[in-house]
């Protein structure tokens, strides 16, 4: 789905003397033979650099978007890898940089692909083995829990607490479609269904809000890196970039990550889920329901910014509708 969409702003352009130096403050005899611009990534600069030595490969990752984040990513790195969470551990995190002046990152290289650059290829066969490996990830994701829902801080403290279920909803759809210009770009009579919809239906969200949790929030193929094992089977590799996490509910991600294709794959949902629930998750009556309306943030949200681009907005139109449509 996401294949068309644009880039949010320009890459950040270094030349090897740059990199050699980001790249030395936290590996100092590193010696830089190559780089180049990394696949995926809409927001950021991530870039991968190729070492005359160990560890041979790393991402600089250059935080760009929203500087502000990136405290936050490096510190629920920590917690990830002491929970053993499927994560590319940060090597080395700076909050700013004598190059571009942007907080950077040098992260462990994942050997893998980004699900959506395969999945069309793997077909229902493929993806039916990668199902039990992202639903074990997505548990321990899951495990960790907080006192309320919200957004954190970059010490992971969440200082005011955020609604998540209807009324919550209810205010961000005002926010981006009626005060914002989400509202043109959907079309008066949908933003009228919509938020009809959700006034009659946001209240399911409640039934997956009761413990918050961890949220990845961008958890979908972008951000998932797959590869085969020794066998030949498919399995997940790692879950990255971690900008947008905050505290919430499932719903969030089970929303973000059974979008089209994956939402058509036979039997990948329910695999999914059986393997959710075989590692510690949990699932309400009707989970499938509450997380498309739980999608229904995001796509609020993308419709919302300044110039989210026609793939993205075409895309928001059509998910919204179908949501309305099916329930």
């Amino acid at each position: 789905m996401r294949e068309k969409w644009l880039r949010v702003g320009a890459e950040i352009k270094l030349d090897i003397d740059d990199v050699t130096r980001l790249v030395q403050a936290g590996l100092p005899e590193a010696k830089v033979a190559r780089h180049q611009p990394a696949l995926g990534g809409r927001s950021n600069t991530n870039i991968v650099v190729e070492l005359a030595g160990p560890p041979h490969r790393v991402v600089l990752r250059l935080y760009q978007r929203d500087p502000s984040q990136a405290r936050k990513e490096a510190a629920l790195d920590k917690l990830l890898v002491e929970r053993k969470a499927p994560v590319a551990p940060m090597l080395y995190f700076d909050d700013t940089n004598p190059v571009s002046g942007h907080p950077y990152a040098l992260i462990t290289w994942v050997d893998g692909h980004r699900l959506e650059s395969v999945e069309r290829d793997l077909g229902p066969a493929g993806l039916g083995q990668l199902a039990p490996s992202i639903g074990k990830a997505m548990a321990t994701i899951h495990s960790l829990t907080f006192p309320h829902t919200g957004f954190f801080g970059d010490d992971l403290r969440i200082p005011e607490k955020a609604d998540m279920g209807r009324a919550g909803l209810l205010a961000y759809l005002k926010r981006c479609l009626v005060d914002g210009p989400g509202g043109k770009r959907l079309g008066q009579k949908t933003t009228t269904e919509l938020i009809a919809f959700v006034e009659r239906e946001g209240n399911r969200l409640d039934a997956w809000l009761k413990k918050p949790c961890l949220t990845h929030a961008d958890f979908n193929g972008s951000n998932i890196l797959v590869r085969k094992d020794k066998n030949g089977v498919w399995g997940l590799a790692a879950v990255i970039d971690w900008e947008f996490a905050f505290s919430g509910s499932p719903a969030f991600d089970f929303g973000n990550l059974l979008r089209p294709p994956l939402d058509r794959t036979s039997g990948f949902a329910d695999t999914l889920a059986s393997e959710y629930l075989k590692a510690g998750g949990t699932l309400p009556e009707e989970w499938r329901r509450i997380a498309r309306i739980a999608d229904l943030y995001s796509w609020a949200d993308f419709l919302g910014r300044p110039d989210p681009g026609t793939a993205v907005i075409a895309d928001a139109r059509r998910m919204i509708e179908a949501t309305i449509a099916t329930g």
